[in-house]
């Protein structure tokens, strides 16, 4: 059976994973930044090119904003899940060191709570810009998620209060 902390732990398993994670992350954030810099130049360098002699583009270039609202569904995920990913690992790394009750692991808790609401959120800016351009977007708010939300945020005060208990027993001993 796996121990809670230390070398070998389970949070150090689950850290592993989510380096991995975190690696096949910023890829995908890579990719998609650099899609939302490029979906709005594409037009313009088609035109361009094509004003170049003997260069030619065969086929439509078809790219609106439809198509940048959909990346922009897709960046605001990765860069939250790269923000709670990178949160994640350092709790983890105070929980293998075995010290997870520490002021700074509530904040990282609220900090996540606090990601994954706005990128909730933001699904509904998502899909309202989707409605204007016409995108093929949709919000797929679930209640779950927020009770879910609300649980980090619970995690966040248990923290909080376990480094206070910690703090007081340390002036004591």
């Amino acid at each position: 059976m796996f121990k809670a902390i230390g070398k070998g732990s389970l949070a150090s398993i689950l850290a592993v994973g989510l380096h991995i994670v975190r690696i096949v992350v910023w890829i995908g954030f890579a990719g998609l930044s650099a899609a939302i810099v490029a979906i709005p130049l594409i037009p313009a360098v088609a035109e361009w090119i094509s004003h170049i002699d003997g260069a030619s583009i065969d086929g439509d270039i078809d790219v609106g904003p439809a198509d940048f609202v959909e990346v922009l569904r897709y960046f605001i995920s990765f860069g939250v899940a790269l923000y709670v990913v990178e949160r994640l690992l350092e709790l983890l790394k105070t929980l293998r060191f075995g010290s997870p009750f520490v002021k700074e692991n509530a904040t990282r808790f609220r900090n996540v709570g606090w990601a994954l609401l706005l990128g909730e959120f933001s699904k509904i800016v998502i899909w309202i810009l989707a409605e204007i351009f016409d995108a093929d977007v949709e919000a797929d708010l679930d209640f779950t998620l927020f009770v879910s939300i609300a649980a980090v945020f619970v995690l966040s005060e248990v923290f909080r209060e376990g480094a206070r208990m910690k703090e007081e027993q340390d002036l004591t001993v």
